[in-house]
C-alpha cells in the first residue's frame, strides 16, 4: 500500500518552499506556475505539446502569426492582462486593439465604434443595420435599467 503522506507536498526543511508540479501550460497552468514561483516555491511545469499556451497557442497563416485561442480579450480581463505584465509581456504592444464587433456570418450583429464605452454602446446600437427601431430601443432601455440598478455579473458566471 502506498504511503498516504507521499501525495502531499512537504516543505523543504531549509527554505520552507514546496516542490510543486503544474500540469498543463495553458493560461491557467502558467498563471499557477507564476504565482507559486512568486511565492518562492520550486515549480515543475508539465505540458504535452511542444509549445506553451494551451488553446492560446499561436499559429502562422499566410506569414502572419495569430493567436489560435482566445479570439477576444476585453479590457475587463484584468487578471489576464496583469499576468501578461508580470511575465514581461506588454499587452499594449502585443495585442491588436479593435472596436467590439459581435457579428455573424450574415453580417448582422452589433458593431461598436471607438470612444467612451457608454457613448460607443449607444451609438453602436442606434446605428445598427438590420435591427428594427423597437429592438434597438428595447436593448438600450434594458441596458439603462441594468446600469441604474448597478448590475454586476456574479463572479462565478462567465
Amino acid at each position: 500500500m502506498a504511503d498516504p503522506r507521499a501525495s502531499h507536498p512537504r516543505p523543504s526543511p531549509r527554505t520552507g518552499a514546496l516542490r510543486i508540479a503544474v500540469i498543463g501550460g495553458g493560461w491557467a497552468g502558467l498563471a499557477a506556475a507564476v504565482e507559486a514561483t512568486r511565492r518562492g516555491h520550486a515549480v515543475t511545469l508539465f505540458e504535452m505539446a511542444a509549445q506553451l499556451g494551451g488553446r492560446a497557442r499561436s499559429v502562422t497563416v499566410d506569414g502572419r502569426t495569430l493567436d489560435n485561442g482566445q479570439h477576444i480579450l476585453i479590457g475587463a480581463y484584468s487578471a489576464t492582462l496583469s499576468l501578461m505584465r508580470t511575465v514581461g509581456a506588454a499587452p499594449e504592444q502585443l495585442l491588436e486593439r479593435r472596436a467590439l464587433a459581435l457579428v455573424g456570418p450574415d453580417g448582422i450583429g452589433l458593431r461598436l465604434p471607438g470612444g467612451a464605452p457608454t457613448l460607443a454602446f449607444v451609438r453602436g446600437v442606434l446605428g445598427q443595420h438590420g435591427w428594427r427601431w423597437r429592438e434597438r430601443l428595447g436593448l438600450l432601455t434594458a441596458a439603462t435599467g441594468w446600469m441604474l440598478r448597478g448590475f454586476r455579473c456574479e463572479p462565478r458566471l462567465s
